[in-house]
């Protein structure tokens, strides 16, 4: 069987780029029997699989593979995503001669007569719409409804997802597959010292700190851990350590940041890369993420891994994922987060259970075997 895979989101530094790169380099060394076409926009890419014999990488050149046009915000290239997806990957699956066509994101080619894949990441739009902007959220709500009756198959993230497909969408159970994402070995606990003050030093971290890693909108529920962190700060020596960036949304948070004085207390990094990301999560004393609606959530099983405590919210797929392991709060309490905050900090018992579960529960998750279940999906359909 040829496989065509659309690789658009490999760009992406959140959650479904995470999963792209990590399911690819899994998938293509595990499966040497079908032959792989990869389809990217961005030529920066070509080459990053020329080791293997039984794929073929492929450069399909819209303005998206502009330079120019790469450096600019994502409104400029959304004009072309369509383009690519509906228009240019369908000719160029027809010309390979693809058997199916793979997208690790949540679109399919509506005009193709080849088999389909995509993955589904959650149902943020049909659930709390409120955190898009409308005519995003209309597109999205209607594009949605053609590529999951399009779909020859669908992957999701969490049973959580699934279920909110069949019950919102009327997708047959039969059609969707849950499918955990897994954690890069490289999230492991770290005992050289020397190598841990280096990164500290490298972002002037604080010597105590409790970590939140994401982007920062309404749905990620930053201004709740704000407000909480607001209520007991003066009795805790930790500071707020925020690896992410903004997106559409977060005025109100950096607002209520000035307006509670507490621009000394949070120390924003941006995006780091993932070495010096495993570093905070072993120098945190805390991971706490405040989401009210998260479709999976890689951060909370990355902490784990490095032996962080975690305490999160029981909405959303979180305590699915976390499975026991995590703390869980009420995200709509400032009050509970804050509660759950002092807790896991002051209680040493509580800390040591929670950091053991934690790494019994993440060696649950691997990629190795997303890319096992992923590989049995494309050859049910062949």
């Amino acid at each position: 069987m040829k496989i065509g895979v659309m690789l658009r989101a490999i760009d992406e530094k959140q959650g479904i780029g995470i999963y792209t790169k990590n399911l690819m380099d899994h998938l293509l060394a595990l499966d040497k029997k079908n032959e792989y076409v990869l389809f990217y926009y961005n030529p920066k890419y070509l080459g990053r699989y020329v080791r293997y014999e039984h794929v073929r990488e492929k450069l399909v050149e819209t303005p998206l593979s502009s330079p120019i046009l790469q450096a600019r915000s994502a409104p400029d290239l959304s004009l072309y995503k369509p383009i690519w997806d509906q228009v240019k990957i369908p000719i160029e699956a027809k010309r390979e001669g693809v058997d199916l066509i793979f997208n690790t994101k949540f679109s399919v080619p509506l005009f193709t007569r080849r088999k389909t894949v995509m993955v589904l990441h959650g149902s943020e739009w049909f659930v709390h719409p409120e955190w898009f902007k409308f005519y995003d959220c209309v597109q999205i709500r209607t594009m949605m409804r053609l590529y999951c009756k399009k779909a020859s198959f669908l992957i999701s993230n969490s049973n959580l997802t699934k279920r909110d497909f069949v019950n919102i969408l009327r997708v047959p159970e039969d059609k969707i597959k849950t499918i955990y994402f897994g954690i890069n070995p490289k999230f492991r606990r770290i005992d050289d010292e020397i190598f841990l003050k280096k990164t500290k030093e490298k972002y002037h971290l604080p010597e105590k700190f409790i970590l939140y890693v994401g982007r920062i909108y309404p749905g990620k529920n930053f201004g709740n851990l704000i407000l909480a962190f607001s209520k007991i700060h003066t009795s805790l020596s930790q500071k707020i350590v925020v690896v992410g960036h903004p997106r559409f949304g977060y005025q109100r948070e950096f607002a209520s940041i000035e307006k509670l004085c507490l621009q000394e207390r949070i120390l924003f990094t941006g995006w780091i890369p993932m070495e010096d990301l495993v570093s905070l999560y072993n120098l945190a004393d805390l991971f706490v993420f405040p989401s009210l609606y998260e479709a999976f959530g890689i951060p909370l099983l990355e902490a784990m891994a490095c032996g962080c405590p975690v305490i999160a919210s029981q909405t959303g797929a979180l305590p699915e994922i976390a499975g026991g392991a995590a703390f869980l709060f009420d995200p709509y309490s400032p009050d509970e987060i804050a509660e759950a905050i002092k807790k896991v900090l002051t209680e040493a018992k509580l800390r040591k259970e929670l950091i053991e579960r934690g790494l019994n529960r993440a060696k649950e998750f691997s990629w190795e075997k997303c890319a096992r279940e992923t590989l049995a999906v494309f050859e049910s359909l062949a």
